[in-house]
């Protein structure tokens, strides 16, 4: 068994596609949100109303959760070298 060490997140790959990863999962959230099953504040909006807030919910649900996520990133790699990494055990797989 190997072991690995991360000690280092690249900052570009949590823009690229974490932000991708939660603009599909706000689309899929705010769907239910907005227009299965709405919400009280939602159910008295019409279609166009729907829609913008869907969109606007979309937008910002995704900004939101890739702050979150870049600032635990950054954490990580400020303290990691003091306090330690995260060490993985791999093994190989014969194919």
């Amino acid at each position: 068994m190997n072991k690995l060490k991360i000690k280092k997140i690249g900052l570009k790959w949590i823009l690229s596609t974490v932000s991708v990863i939660f603009l599909i999962a706000g689309a899929v959230i705010g769907i239910f949100t907005f227009f299965l099953f709405p919400t009280a504040a939602a159910a008295g909006l019409g279609f166009g109303a729907k829609l913008l807030a869907w969109i606007i919910f979309i937008i910002l649900y995704a900004l939101i959760m890739t702050v979150g996520i870049l600032i635990v990133v950054w954490l990580y790699n400020f303290l990691s070298p003091s306090l330690g990494c995260i060490t993985l055990d791999v093994e190989s797989l014969e194919e």
